[in-house]
């Protein structure tokens, strides 16, 4: 199993201080409390009592959080509520008092699109879903966001006709990128924000191409002696050494996932185990390079699977009667997703080293979101 990405003040933590106060006279080494879960806004971390470095942790009664408006206490269980510093304080089983002060961080940033007033635009928000901000305002559609180096590149329907733009990731002026009668859609940066890959339908059937950040000269990523006439390609993900791509491709009369090198005119190769008797789809490719996500019919209902690199293994990550779909990673190892339920959508994220049960990211006065694009950017 790969290790976590350390990230200060997000990681799985365990943060603890000596007891303090409240010292009924027992003996033994002293008590501390810990907080296990993400330090980060919005999370909820169970609080233990520990003896030393015995690995038996006890629950805790009487918590208390100070600031009380920086956390909601359920139980031993407590939402952080606030960024910043925040006190803990419970009692313990033997009847002591302890304390221990976290350090709340920021959780990570993840853009997507969504609709208001009957238009789709590009909207960035905190992972908790506050601090939701709305980055493109023209009319006409806005969607599917890619985010690196410091820039979004998005498709828009508002010149008639897929074009693409770019705009700063905490927003900014718009940039046409493309100027065309074909349409250009589903743009994926490279992770240093120097290329970008697309998909264009200038020669008839959808294609996936590739050009510096600033669309100039774009070439076609696969060799004309791919696939057939009217094979189609799409979703190209980038992988974090920006020397290969993953993409989808009909050259086999399914759709399948191939790789391929980032150079134009490369020969795409089938991913062992991709379509053998399902559709597999919206490939996205982990930021350490080992594992890529992807939406797949091969349980019955469209769900998230993850294919290990390393070993070729693919393993299930979401279940449930609504369809999930449109993975995007961050940059700590966790993954953003769509849940399709009928015609509603929303947007959920979930663990991958340990999995556990999705999160719905809370989101007010907004409808269908989709397409989300995670922070896993140097």
């Amino acid at each position: 199993m790969r290790p976590l990405n350390i990230l200060p003040g997000v990681l799985l933590a365990s943060a603890a201080l000596l007891a303090c106060g409240g010292d009924l006279g027992t003996t033994g080494p002293a008590a501390r409390l810990s907080a296990v879960g993400r330090l980060e806004r919005g999370a909820t971390v169970r609080l233990v009592a520990r003896e030393g470095v015995s690995p038996a942790d006890s629950l805790v009664t009487e918590v208390v959080a100070s600031p009380a408006s920086a956390a909601e206490v359920t139980g031993s269980s407590v939402r952080l509520l606030v960024v910043g510093n925040v006190t803990l304080s419970a009692r313990a089983s033997d009847g002591r008092v302890i304390s221990t002060a976290l350090d709340v961080a920021l959780p990570p940033t993840v853009w997507f699109d969504a609709a208001a007033a009957g238009n789709r635009d590009i909207y960035r928000m905190a992972l908790d879903g506050g601090d939701v901000g709305r980055l493109t305002t023209a009319s006409g559609d806005d969607a599917h966001p890619t985010v690196a180096g410091g820039a979004v590149v998005f498709t828009s329907r508002r010149d008639g006709n897929a074009e693409l733009y770019a705009v700063g990731a905490a927003g900014g002026a718009e940039t046409r990128l493309t100027s065309t009668a074909a349409n250009e859609t589903e743009p994926a940066l490279s992770q240093d924000g120097a290329t970008v890959a697309f998909v264009s339908d200038a020669g008839g059937a959808p294609r996936v191409f590739v050009a510096p950040g600033t669309l100039a000269g774009p070439a076609r990523l696969s060799t004309a002696a791919f696939g057939f006439g009217g094979s189609l390609e799409s979703h190209p993900s980038w992988s974090p050494t920006g020397d290969r791509l993953v993409l989808v491709a009909t050259a086999n009369g399914a759709a399948n996932l191939f790789l391929a090198a980032s150079a134009a005119g490369s020969l795409p190769s089938a991913v062992a185990g991709s379509g053998a008797s399902a559709t597999d789809v919206e490939p996205a490719w982990s930021p350490d390079g080992s594992r890529i996500a992807f939406a797949s019919t091969r349980a019955g209902t469209t769900q998230i699977f993850l294919l290990d690199l390393r070993t070729g293994s693919i393993s299930q990550l979401t279940s449930g009667p609504a369809a999930a779909g449109q993975p995007a990673w961050l940059s700590d190892g966790r993954l953003v997703f769509t849940r399709f339920d009928g015609s509603a959508t929303s947007l959920w994220w979930t663990e991958t080293e340990a999995p556990a049960a999705p999160v719905q990211i809370p989101l007010t006065g907004l409808v269908a979101p989709g397409n989300p694009a995670g922070d896993a950017m140097p």
